[in-house]
């Protein structure tokens, strides 16, 4: 697989009450901190005006961190937009992807969590490949990409059992275990 158009979402535990405004003064603050490595961070936007839409998002030259409220299940969502430097095959790519979100949600947790209010799931997550040219939402690029995606999972859960199910969604492949 040779797209870099990658990204995943960690849903948050229950139903946080959360309203938007929590999140624009955190983004800020990583932008003025440089808190995401490896990362230019440019400007916050906010779609709270959307429903089940993106949230508050948090651009960057690589990606666009959100606080996705996609089918009204918060989350957090990465989403790749540049290539990876040094990230030159499929694993690499995905590892780098996880590594950035998995840092950035637990910031979230932490500095949210000041006021005690948010933690997500590790154990149910959507993976997206956003890239129709090279990986169509098609049984076939599904079947070509599995192999990788239960490699990682299994090593990244420790072995523990992993299912990957193809959403019907037209960008979206989803792993839950």
């Amino acid at each position: 697989m040779d797209s870099h158009k990658l990204a995943v979402k960690f849903f948050a535990e229950g139903s946080p009450e959360l309203g938007h405004d929590v999140f624009i003064p955190v983004f800020h603050s990583w932008i003025q901190q440089h808190a995401i490595k490896d990362h230019l961070l440019i400007d916050v936007a906010d779609y709270a005006h959307v429903p089940d839409g993106p949230g508050t998002v948090l651009i960057s030259h690589e990606a666009n961190i959100s606080t996705d409220r996609e089918h009204g299940k918060l989350g957090l969502l990465y989403v790749r937009k540049q290539p990876i430097d040094g990230a030159t095959n499929f694993p690499r790519r995905l590892a780098s992807v996880f590594r950035a979100a998995l840092e950035a949600a637990a910031k979230l947790e932490e500095e949210v969590n000041l006021r005690g209010k948010l933690k997500f799931r590790r154990d149910e997550l959507s993976f997206r490949i956003y890239d129709r040219l090279l990986a169509p939402n098609t049984p076939a690029t599904f079947e070509q990409v599995k192999p990788e995606l239960l490699r990682f999972f299994s090593e990244l859960y420790s072995g523990a059992p992993v299912t990957l199910t193809r959403s019907a969604n037209p960008t979206t492949f989803s792993k839950f275990g």
